[in-house]
């Protein structure tokens, strides 16, 4: 296959690994934090590079409750600067990134008794005008105040009899993993060297300083050698784990906690609101509309096993169950309504003597005695302004400790993560499926099409009762960087956790594309088809 400037696929991947230059920048992590400071590093006109263990947005950045907030719940923990940060950033997202972010409606209700439910109207209704009011009055739209029978009317299934009414008001919804490529693709575009599937092994250093990272290619197994002025550590979950490959003895200072997600079938549970509801143990729970589909969660519970390996278990289930049966008595779901689960670690910066939910989502920023730059801690909303704040304070070190100074200022609140593309091609199809292609793709969806214009076949849906089409495949093979099975099925679509069958009966076809553009062979395919039958079982690993 021909290597262009803008495509971003396996070729793309390899001549970047075999990169030698000395880089200004080198970010290890390619989930949401580190997309961010990729694309804003390359935009200010530095050399950039960034590497990831696994896949892109792989880890947490894929896992969320896919909502861009302003964070009502922190106004109670009196976190009014992190609010107004995410409800700035929310409406940056809105504007960069608008076919990826968009407005999603909320109903909150009012409790009018019982003891861990006590929420006043009153105090509500004053804490829902400091939101509007910390967005400067520029949400999507201000909130209103609805009766009991007014939420009824909207919140099918909702048990409102210990109510006084509800809040609506907006925030916003995205597709989590989608951003974080997008962002990374946009850093691409303005000259970030990228590359999935590396693994740092080490840290290089000279007379105590870090100068670059030693690392392995986790799918040929090829060792590489990346020089760095600046390495900024931004794993999430995984910031301990470098911080001590940088000294044995650094203390601990993350606390991963796991949260869980269910989807369901829409017509079981929710609508086209989303529904903040409190739970029996106090603890804040969502409703929210995906598609034909409802997710419910989320769960915040400490997690010390395998960071690599996070699933729901049958205990975790059970109580999101629970939890949603209890505030949605007409639902009546059961583990036989639940389509799919996913699961993933919040990367929260240690605090004594505070639960995990208590826990700020606030982020850090800090460097060790050799160097290593770290970013701990935030929120996907706020991932834009963190890496502002993280490129600012490199910028400082690359111009006082090396003399290179940026090209340009940070653009990246104002600068689309897109570019505007010609008119697709005059092919039509279904409508969920056009609104699909939009929606995931944006102004590149005509791109999409025209792949799907070459032959039929490629316009057909992968599965029966969802909108993902087959043209998909290559698009993601050759524009994505999507090196495996699972980095198609769970990430550039989400065919894991929206088909009946966690796209098991699709994989041997995806299987095929890959040994067309890799040069798979029977062995190769068969791995790959085993690998992604084990994700589908974690997936599944609450059944057992």
């Amino acid at each position: 296959m021909e290597h262009t400037p803008t495509q971003f696929s396996a070729e793309t991947r390899q001549a970047n690994l075999q990169k030698r230059e000395p880089f200004d920048i080198l970010i290890v992590g390619g989930g949401i934090t580190g997309a961010g400071i990729a694309r804003d590093a390359a935009m200010r006109g530095y050399k950039t590079a960034l590497i990831d263990k696994g896949d892109f947005a792989s880890g947490t950045s894929s896992k969320s409750s896919r909502l861009v907030h302003g964070g009502v719940r922190y106004l109670e923990m009196f976190e009014f600067g992190l609010v107004f940060e995410a409800s700035r950033e929310r409406r940056v997202l809105w504007t960069i990134a608008p076919h990826l972010v968009k407005p999603l409606p909320f109903l909150f209700p009012v409790y009018k008794d019982a003891q861990w439910l006590r929420r006043y109207t009153f105090t509500i209704n004053m804490g829902l005008w400091m939101y509007d009011a910390l967005a400067l009055f520029r949400n999507y739209k201000n909130h209103k105040m609805y009766s009991p029978r007014k939420v009824a009317e909207m919140m099918r299934g909702f048990d409102v009899r210990n109510i006084n009414g509800g809040a609506y008001y907006y925030d916003g919804q995205v597709d989590d993993a989608r951003l974080t490529l997008e962002t990374l693709r946009a850093a691409h575009r303005h000259g970030a060297v990228l590359a999935n599937y590396a693994q740092v092994d080490e840290l290089l250093k000279e007379n105590g300083r870090i100068v670059g990272v030693k690392a392995h290619d986790t799918l040929r197994g090829d060792i590489i050698e990346i020089r760095a002025r600046v390495v900024v550590n931004a794993t999430g979950p995984w910031t301990d784990t470098l911080l001590q490959l940088d000294d044995a003895r650094a203390p601990k200072r993350m606390r991963p906690t796991k949260g869980i997600h269910l989807l369901v079938p829409r017509e079981k549970i929710g609508g086209e609101s989303a529904v903040a509801f409190t739970v029996p143990d106090g603890r804040l729970m969502f409703t929210i509309p995906w598609g034909k589909f409802t997710i419910i969660g989320t769960t915040d519970t400490d997690y010390a096993e395998d960071f690599d390996r996070v699933h729901a278990d049958a205990a975790d289930v059970e109580y999101v169950i629970q939890a949603a049966n209890h505030a949605f008595p007409g639902a009546t779901i059961s583990r036989t309504d639940v389509v799919s689960t996913y699961a993933g670690l919040r990367p929260l910066v240690m605090q004594l003597g505070k639960s995990a939910s208590k826990t700020s989502r606030e982020h850090e920023i800090w460097a060790s005695d050799s160097g290593l730059v770290t970013i701990a801690g935030g929120k996907l909303t706020t991932y834009r302004s963190m890496a502002e704040e993280l490129v600012d304070r490199v910028a400082k070190t690359l111009r006082d400790e090396f003399g290179v100074v940026a090209k340009n200022p940070c653009a990246t609140a104002t600068t689309p993560l897109i570019e505007e593309q010609g008119a697709p091609p005059p092919l039509v199809l279904d409508a969920d499926i056009m609104a699909h292609l939009v929606e995931a793709h944006g102004p590149e969806h005509g791109r999409v099409l025209q792949i799907a214009a070459r032959e039929p076949k490629l316009a057909q849906r992968i599965v029966e009762d969802l909108p993902y089409i087959w043209a998909e495949v290559p698009y993601a093979i050759e524009q994505e960087m999507a090196m495996t099975l699972t980095d198609v099925l769970a990430r550039r679509m989400h065919i894991l956790t929206e088909a009946s069958d966690n796209g098991i009966a699709a994989a041997p076809r995806v299987a095929e594309w890959f040994a067309k553009f890799h040069a798979w062979d029977k062995a190769r395919v068969e791995k790959e088809l085993r690998a992604y039958q084990q994700v589908v079982a974690s997936t599944n690993a609450y059944k057992a």
